[in-house]
């Protein structure tokens, strides 16, 4: 049986304005595999995501390789899950694109050839390598969100999570992206509204709703079940609209 690398039992978390986000949240993920986190706008996908590498701490008990997050345990938990936010301009602060995806490595502790070597295959995994010596923040929407991709696969994760990573990219780069997932040997967790990039990246599927996990199964189980799926606010996946 895969070995279990994410524990979450009984998470809850509030914001500053008394909103509960995130109500009782219970869920496993294991080695490897892919999952697919959806639901309508306000669900709670990236409040989810964001307590994944400690940014968010709510009333919870969450596991990550057996480690309880802590302030100790936390350098190294960011280490081995690396996060791509939804908005590019979160994760883009250094003077150029080199100096965004050096960053992680860096502090990492490579040496200067490594360090090298990891930014210019990052970035030509995501074919951004001829932006290399640009200001990360005169690019596109589209090219930010590839940077940004960049700056967590220089660092080779363990766990490679991801909020809403295909919007704003073109047509091409978007089947580059989903290329890039399904390639991947890292465990994946996917929040977005793209489902027919979970049908193809992810076996498992978690429904969310009003900060609540509706149903947490077999990717294929959920998009086949278009009363489910339209009670949460959402659509079957094109893909299954065409081969009906």
């Amino acid at each position: 049986m895969a070995k279990k690398v994410i524990e979450i039992q009984g998470l809850n978390f509030y914001y500053p304005d008394s909103t509960h986000a995130l109500k009782n949240i219970a869920l496993d993920i294991f080695e490897g595999e892919s999952v697919g986190v959806i639901g309508p706008n306000g669900a709670g996908k990236s409040t989810l995501l964001l307590h994944l590498n400690g940014i968010l701490r709510g009333d919870n008990h969450i596991k990550l390789f057996d480690m309880e997050i802590s302030d100790k345990a936390l350098p190294l938990i960011r280490k081995k899950v690396g996060v791509v936010f939804q908005d590019p301009n979160n994760q883009l602060f250094m003077p150029t694109v080199f100096d965004d995806v050096a960053f992680g490595p860096l502090s990492m502790g490579l040496s200067k050839d490594e360090v090298n070597r990891a930014v210019n295959e990052a970035l030509r995994e995501v074919d951004m390598l001829d932006c290399v010596n640009r200001s990360s923040h005169h690019l596109s929407s589209g090219q930010k969100k590839r940077v940004s991709l960049a700056t967590v696969l220089s660092m080779r994760p363990d766990i490679l999570v991801l909020d809403e990573p295909s919007s704003d990219l073109d047509p091409k780069h978007r089947r580059d992206l989903i290329a890039i997932l399904k390639r991947l040997s890292a465990t994946k967790i996917i929040a977005t509204h793209d489902l027919d990039l979970v049908l193809e990246v992810c076996s498992r599927v978690v429904l969310l709703n009003a900060g609540r996990v509706v149903v947490t199964a077999a990717a294929m189980e959920v998009f086949s079940n278009r009363q489910l799926l339209e009670e949460n606010d959402l659509g079957i996946p094109i893909a299954l609209c065409k081969a009906g």
